[in-house]
């Protein structure tokens, strides 16, 4: 059975206009992309890097909704 947590993350906007967001409760856990479809997809790789271990590979992903990111994990 999957796993579901709820995260707080804060979106940037840079002055190129790119997005970048960092997840609060994984620290140095950040992603970033030029569309907010590529941020969730680049948040989920981010997550998933952060979240596994050796012997247990997590697979995540993200529904971005305001400051809050929703992560459904199945391990691989």
């Amino acid at each position: 059975m999957a796993e579901q947590e709820t995260y707080a993350v804060r979106v940037h906007r840079g002055d190129d206009g790119s997005l970048w967001a960092e997840v609060d409760e994984l620290p140095g856990c950040f992603a970033s992309g030029d569309t907010l479809d590529e941020l969730n997809k680049d948040l989920a790789a981010a997550i998933s890097l952060y979240r596994s271990e050796p012997g247990r590979e997590v697979v995540a992903t993200v529904d971005v909704t305001g400051e809050q990111v929703l992560v459904r994990e199945a391990a691989a």
